[in-house]
């Protein structure tokens, strides 16, 4: 997992390599664009400029996402609510003029994460960091412990113990520092694991247990929660009750998630089959907007996502689905990491 510290005096660091994670993540995104291509990139939006240039980190990145546009358009249909929603969520996602390195005290990049630095400091011993959907590895809290020396729980109910030592706790748990170089996955302090996923009621469904984001914060103080969560479409329910929930909201100081537009998920299917997939987006979106309302961006990898993006090679007889959203040039945006910082906290420093 690439990983780069970036201070106030280097801001943008070059990764030395891509993390799989986000390399699969934007193959899923572009879908059938998502084949990198070599030759000249393509024009941009705006005609802007990637505020890294000429070194730009392999991860999430922190400056107003600067994407290409597609000098032909290639898809075989032309919805203008797919792109307005599009628009709305870059909106969502950039960061806002309060998100400095100075109000940060620089930034920390690494795969789907662009951390506010402040926001992790170690100014209460009653930090705890919380990850939903962890599959075989979770970097992020790995990162959350052995950088910041907090405890954590993690929650995934679809991966297998038997393919994950880190759901299984078979790995080094708690027993202080990691080698550096060990490999595989280390705790410098303790987690806890659960078979359990994330999601909109306290249920068994189709012989999954599921908690809700408000069970988990039972008992927790202000701002003394870090919450992760790639939940692969079943975030949208868990932030629309989180956002309704003003006590919940002031116990979470970061938020770093995937989101994901038009998906279905097992629990939320039936009650949502019969919307149209713009209403159903449209009420994603409104989601996002609202939440970004109460906790600025901090950073999303959106940017990095396109780098590459070449639809006129992969396809240049316009043969492709049009995304369910995606920004006016034509770059998908239906999958993105998106990190925040509660504005409360950064308002209070």
């Amino acid at each position: 997992q690439a990983h780069s510290t970036v201070p106030n005096e280097a801001r943008h660091v070059s990764c030395t390599m891509a993390p799989v994670r986000s390399v699969l993540s934007s193959c899923l995104v572009v879908g059938c664009l998502a084949i990198k291509q070599r030759g000249q990139p393509l024009p941009t939006a705006n005609g802007c400029k990637k505020a890294c240039d000429p070194s730009c980190p392999q991860s999430s990145r922190v400056d107003v996402p600067c994407l290409p546009e597609a000098p032909v358009w290639p898809y075989r249909s032309h919805n203008e609510w797919s792109a307005a929603l599009g628009e709305r969520i870059l909106k969502a996602i950039t960061p806002g003029p309060e998100v400095t390195e100075k109000s940060c005290n620089g930034f920390e990049l690494f795969g789907d994460s662009a951390w506010c630095r402040k926001a992790f400091k170690s100014d209460s011993s009653d930090l705890l960091g919380l990850s939903f959907g962890i599959e075989g590895r979770d970097m992020w809290s790995e990162s959350v412990s052995n950088e910041y020396h907090m405890p954590t729980k993690l929650f995934d109910c679809f991966y297998s113990p038997e393919k994950s030592p880190t759901l299984a706790m078979t790995v080094p748990n708690g027993n202080g520092p990691c080698k550096e170089g060990q490999g595989g996955a280390c705790y410098a302090t303790h987690y806890n694991a659960s078979r359990v996923c994330l999601g909109g009621k306290k249920e068994v469904f189709d012989g999954r247990e599921y908690t809700t984001l408000s069970e988990q914060l039972q008992g927790r103080g202000p701002l003394s929660t870090h919450v992760k969560m790639d939940i692969e479409g079943s975030e949208w329910t868990v932030l629309e009750q989180f956002l309704e929930n003003e006590e919940d909201m002031k116990k979470v100081r970061t938020l770093d998630m995937e989101v994901h537009f038009g998906w279905f998920t097992a629990p939320e299917k039936m009650s949502l089959v019969k919307v149209s997939k713009e209403d159903r987006v449209t009420r994603e979106v409104k989601i996002l907007e609202k939440l970004a309302s109460k906790f600025a961006a901090t950073g999303s990898n959106i940017e990095t996502n396109s780098d590459g993006w070449r639809p006129d090679k992969s396809c240049p007889d316009q043969q492709c689905e049009q995304p369910d959203v995606h920004a006016k040039g034509g770059f998908p945006t239906n999958q993105i990491a998106v990190s925040f910082v509660n504005r409360a906290y950064l308002n209070s420093q």
